[in-house]
């Protein structure tokens, strides 16, 4: 009786995942059209505030203030990591929109464009090393040291959604 109970368990989690699977790939997120607004997938805008967030200048302010210490100084620190990270994952989900729009183009153009999955691979390869280095970065300024920069970052976010542009623009004609 037992040796029945564990493969009609294993069946059912398999139905299971296989509903969910079939739900995920018919889902609208995932069939949607490629957005109007290339702005809508990337804005530097939402961004400014990265640079500012880190800087020495801030922390030099409060340095100068009365009843400032390493505690406050340490508890300042951790919250603009926290805050920073926040930015760092919305970047992140731009770039998969990104991501998402070039394989929409390249799975609905008429042509088959092999540089937009050539593209694709160089500029998530550069996302990902980036990525890594910010974290890293954010490590050490958690021990003292200030200088986290995310321009690569943004200028990967913005070379992908000037190529998702371009090419939005060559699949879909403007009609005069």
């Amino acid at each position: 009786m037992n040796l029945l109970l564990i493969p009609a368990a294993g069946l059912l989690l398999l139905g299971l995942a296989f509903i969910a699977l079939f739900a995920r790939l018919i889902s609208r997120d995932r069939i949607s059209g490629f957005p109007d607004d290339s702005d809508e997938l990337f804005s530097h805008a939402r961004y400014r505030a990265m640079d500012r967030l880190l800087s020495e200048e801030n922390q030099n302010f409060l340095r100068l203030q009365p009843g400032w210490n390493r505690r406050k100084e340490k508890i300042f620190r951790k919250a603009r990591t926290r805050i920073f990270r926040a930015y760092v994952q919305q970047l992140s989900a731009d770039f998969n929109k990104i991501c998402k729009a070039i394989k929409l183009l390249m799975v609905t153009s008429e042509v088959d464009r092999p540089d937009l999955s050539g593209l694709l691979m160089k500029q998530k390869f550069l996302f990902v090393v980036g990525m890594i280095s910010v974290e890293l970065k954010l490590l050490l300024y958690g021990f003292g040291w200030s200088c986290v920069d995310v321009h690569d970052l943004m200028r990967t976010l913005e070379t992908m959604r000037s190529h998702v542009q371009s090419f939005a623009a060559i699949a879909q004609p403007t009609e005069a």
